[in-house]
């Protein structure tokens, strides 16, 4: 009985029977696990043994044993083991429980933890009663490439306060923790003085502080912050994201990655108002970081001098941007179902078959399909509300495809309440991973 499970999962059935997606897929020498919840084999939420909230047990450290098992039962059906992950991403919903979640997390991952990045999405997961959700990224067992723990002197070390490395190589790929402007001594040290309200802006010193770091990281890695292939802005409020875009423009060279300018209810760290989630290319003969126009109906740089690259090819690698429902980057023109019949139509289904339309012109004009997307990232913005409806419109779009793709689920909201998307009336954002299945 064991063994035919294990046979189901293998071929696409999820470990957690919560998102339409396995528990994991590969993808040449990388495997990507999808999100995972703190639920039992019921679908019920796992909570403390403990005959008391404060005695024994915390609920934090109970949910993140759940998950982390769970992430174990993932791998070796994938045929892995906990010490081939390159990299996770771990959605709090407070701040408070992170200590808790760190002492279970240093017993899992005992010697050479992944990269991690670690941002707070507050009381909107789409199970109530999660404290947290994981995904991530992990080294295939068969593959030839070589997983290195990266690490300088002259940069801060997140090890002792997260439990998380620099960054993490394998093979063409580096995978950086996603760091806030900490030095992991004293809090956030760069921003405006109090006495000068008015003199210089925290986003921009943050921003700048963080990339400054960042490069000599990746210097180690045999990369630079030029090849870039994929972000992830995670960011309390969106007001800010015109001074760290403006940074970010002049940082991260003539080919700026692939982007999510996302929000999130707070980071670890008080004070912090942004965290790159990045993954970077250390260019070899069979992998060099391409722009790829082919499909995209505009560009954001072209039109409005916004830093970001729609689509880049590495080798037989695609990677999109994120994607909302908008035709027309320049007018503002967003697709949503009819304003004046909120009632009759779905809002989500309408915003989600938009938006993945036209993801598929760029998976088709790159000469894909779908059956090659490997990974999903989706954000939400009212997740509780929307999922149901999400994942009707996502089974009806992949319902001819074999195996559909592994999926991050990321409730995205900013730290006032308000949505995390860029454009007010947008409540998705799906951005992909792309490789030839051949």
């Amino acid at each position: 009985m064991a063994t035919a499970a294990r046979t189901r999962r293998m071929q696409g059935e999820a470990v957690q029977p919560v998102l339409p997606a396995p528990s994991w897929k590969r993808a040449g020498d990388l495997v990507f696990i999808s999100s995972i919840y703190p639920i039992d084999g019921t679908g019920r939420v796992v909570h403390t043994n403990s005959f008391s909230p404060h005695v024994g047990e915390s609920e934090m450290a109970a949910q993140t044993r759940s998950v982390l098992e769970t992430l174990n039962s993932a791998l070796q059906d994938a045929g892995l083991s906990l010490d081939r992950m390159l990299k996770a991403e771990v959605y709090l919903a407070s701040p408070e429980d992170f200590y808790e979640f760190k002492l279970v997390w240093k017993e899992y991952f005992a010697e050479s933890p992944p990269a991690r990045a670690t941002a707070v999405v507050g009381e909107d997961h789409i199970i109530p009663g999660a404290l947290l959700n994981l995904q991530g990224i992990a080294l295939a067992a068969d593959s030839g490439w070589t997983r290195e723990v990266i690490h300088v002197d002259d940069a801060p070390d997140p090890m002792d306060a997260e439990w998380a490395p620099q960054a993490i190589k394998a093979g063409p790929f580096v995978f950086p923790s996603a760091m806030v402007a900490t030095d992991y001594q004293t809090g956030v040290p760069v921003g405006k003085l109090p006495v000068y309200p008015y003199y210089g802006s925290d986003a921009e010193m943050q921003t700048r502080y963080i990339l400054e770091n960042l490069g000599k990281v990746l210097a180690a890695a045999n990369s630079g912050l030029d090849q870039a292939v994929k972000s992830q802005f995670y960011e309390t409020n969106l007001v800010n994201f015109h001074d760290i875009d403006g940074v970010w423009g002049q940082a991260m060279g003539p080919i700026p990655p692939t982007r999510s300018s996302m929000a999130m209810r707070s980071l670890l760290v008080p004070g912090a108002v942004f965290a790159p989630n990045l993954l970077f290319l250390a260019p070899d003969a069979q992998h060099q970081k391409a722009e790829t126009r082919k499909g995209v109906l505009f560009h954001p740089v072209d039109i409005r001098k916004v830093n970001f690259t729609p689509g880049i090819l590495a080798g037989d690698w695609l990677f999109t941007a994120g994607q909302v429902a908008m035709d027309d980057f320049l007018k503002g023109v967003f697709h949503t179902s009819v304003p004046g019949l909120p009632h009759h139509f779905s809002d989500i289904e309408v915003q989600t078959e938009h938006v993945m339309n036209l993801l598929k012109l760029q998976i088709d004009g790159n000469g894909y399909e779908l059956a090659d997307v490997v990974q999903a990232i989706v954000f939400l913005t009212d997740a509780r509300r929307d999922y149901r409806g999400f994942e009707r419109t996502w089974r009806r779009i992949f319902k001819d495809v074999p195996q559909l793709p592994a999926m991050s689920l990321i409730p995205s909201n900013q730290e006032n309440g308000k949505g995390g998307v860029m454009i007010n009336e947008l409540i998705v954002e799906i951005d992909l991973i792309v490789k030839h299945s051949g």
